[in-house]
């Protein structure tokens, strides 16, 4: 696929547009970049985008967290819309004539199409997808690098069986196609690493009423490596898939229409009657059980320990990094000295100053900030360990002066953290609760991002997961034991960006619903302003650190732990 191919392509068909969405077949939120055709096309990386690609110009959409970035990368060669202001039906609406254009049927979801087309229909403005491969283009990841493994049963949060029975027996049709990657991961205790900073097989499910072997449809050949897989499932391409339904008795089967492809299920309803599921993997995935808990919150003991290391060899000037993307190749260093490391689980945003204000800033080997006369550093991080997921967001002050807009709006970010964290809200309350609560405390001292407060975790899996969503919008329910991020932010463009993130895991009691903070990384408090932080916030802060210290202190060496006594603990 090239611009020039797509504008071939228009004016043979005498077509006005092509949407390109950055999806791959299984629609995951962040596919490896060679599957991304807005990265193959422009070189740009972001997690949601699209763009309206018409013969004399193109159109790019996402979302505040990549507007920025977008706007710096592109310049004055597109328009720049952001999602929340301008959307797709909006701007092909104030077109004013009839227009038609093309999409790629294997790269959204039945969802999303339906949602698109039905607004734009109303105007005479019609989508067709495309079934056939109009462009080369790359469909699948590379499988030669994938090593697919069967989690180890000390650490499986149910056996698959009971998963699986537990799927069954709430099926109200004759079975079920799983086309999410991370349920399907989560579903059969199994992990593989063909997509990068993931963990979950690039493989759909589909799991029968009655007693017909479940199959995986993967074109993973290295899935029969694993003895439970090869021994209790089938595991079929996709046109083979295809072919064993039509040979069967199934008739009717259900599916999620957020994450089935639309060119599979169109493919599908041909000889299937296909319904929305009423089964919400991901909210099963999202109430972690106990021994998730414990896992997660012992792998966050490896995390911390690095990223306390890392950063004090960076306030010590113990490393002499060259930019932001060293930086953060240091901090990678540092994590696979861990226990059980695998590998990261995302792709650490490494910035400096006003690139932080950038929120999804990306460094690059030869394209990122030097280390030299910097003032703050934003590092937004995380891991991938046998035993869980991490991700955790930390300001840094690496220079002599700090501005005293940046140690206001730091320290209310830090208060903000503390207050939710001693907050009891009343069991059952929504994510849009806790969202509200800390962007309306936020809001008092004018301190404002455009992002969403926190997101649902995995457990050595999706650092983002469906379930739970904090942000104002989310219906979700919070409930015992759910495992999120809690990350606010303060963005002035071309001056300065803060986050602070931790994750949280809910606790129901008979009282209400608390926030337990398992993140171990402390807090720079050569960032806050003593003169904001009360009493009772001083001895919670020293309490956070002390607990900190108490678990890692035998793994510290001399020199860091005679650091953290004296600026961690003793400062505050």
């Amino acid at each position: 696929m090239s611009p020039y191919s797509i504008k071939k392509f228009l004016k043979d068909k005498k077509i006005d547009f092509y949407l390109i969405t950055n999806n791959d077949l299984h629609l995951n939120e962040s596919p490896n970049l060679d599957l991304k055709d807005i990265y193959e096309l422009f070189k740009f990386d972001c997690t949601r985008g699209y763009i309206l690609f018409f013969i004399d110009k193109f159109v790019f959409f996402t979302d505040s967290r990549y507007t920025l970035a977008a706007k710096k990368f592109f310049k004055n060669n597109c328009e720049i819309y952001n999602l929340s202001e301008v959307t797709i039906v909006d701007y092909l609406i104030k077109q004013n004539k009839k227009i038609s254009g093309t999409l790629d049927s294997k790269l959204i979801s039945v969802k999303e199409f339906r949602e698109l087309n039905a607004q734009l229909e109303k105007n005479k403005i019609i989508i067709y997808p495309q079934f056939k491969n109009i462009f080369k283009k790359k469909y699948y990841p590379n499988f030669n690098i994938s090593y697919p493994i069967s989690m180890p049963k000390y650490l499986i949060p149910r056996q698959f069986n009971d998963n699986l029975n537990k799927i069954k027996n709430n099926l109200k049709t004759d079975g079920i196609l799983i086309w999410n990657n991370a349920h399907v991961a989560y579903l059969l205790n199994l992990r593989s690493f063909e997509l990068w900073n993931s963990t979950k097989p690039f493989a759909g499910l589909f799991i029968a009423k009655k007693s017909i072997k479940p199959v995986l449809i993967s074109n993973n050949l290295n899935l029969n490596k694993i003895n439970k897989i090869n021994s209790s499932f089938n595991i079929f391409q996709e046109e083979k898939f295809i072919r064993f339904l039509k040979l069967s008795k199934i008739k009717n089967i259900e599916t999620s229409y957020e994450y089935l492809n639309l060119n599979i299920y169109t493919r599908l309803s041909k000889f299937l009657n296909l319904s929305e599921t009423r089964i919400n993997i991901s909210k099963y995935l999202g109430v972690k059980t106990f021994k998730e808990i414990k896992n997660i919150e012992s792998c966050h003991i490896e995390d911390g320990l690095a990223v306390l290391k890392f950063t004090i060899d960076l306030k010590q000037k113990n490393i002499n990094p060259k930019n932001e993307f060293e930086v953060s190749e240091y901090l990678f260093n540092k994590r696979k000295e861990g226990i059980n490391f695998f590998r990261n689980s995302f792709d650490y945003i490494s910035a400096f100053d006003s690139n932080a204000a950038i929120i999804h800033y990306k460094p690059l080997p030869k394209k990122s900030l030097p280390y030299k006369n910097r003032n703050i550093l934003l590092i937004d991080s995380g891991a991938q360990y046998l035993e869980g997921t991490t991700d955790i967001t930390r300001v840094i002050k690496v220079g002599k002066k700090i501005h005293t807009k940046i140690k206001h709006s730091y320290t209310y970010l830090l208060k903000s953290l503390i207050k939710i964290e001693n907050k009891l809200f009343p069991r059952n309350t929504r994510s849009s609760t806790i969202d509200l609560y800390i962007r309306n405390y936020l809001s008092k001292f004018k301190i404002y991002y455009s992002h969403g407060t926190g997101h649902g975790v995995g457990n050595f899996g999706d650092v983002h997961e469906k379930y739970p969503i904090i942000s104002s919008k989310s219906h979700d329910i919070l409930t015992n034991n759910n495992l999120f991020s809690i990350e606010p932010g303060h963005y002035v463009e071309g001056q300065f960006g803060l986050r602070l993130e931790n994750l949280y895991v809910t606790k129901n009691s008979n009282r209400g619903l608390k926030l337990k903070n398992i993140t171990l990384v402390p807090y720079d408090l050569d960032l806050v302003d003593m003169r904001l932080i009360t009493n009772f916030e001083r001895k919670f802060i020293k309490r956070y650190h002390r607990k900190i210290y108490k678990i890692l202190k035998s793994r510290l060496s001399n020199k860091y732990n005679i650091y953290f006594l004296k600026n961690l603990i003793n400062k505050i």
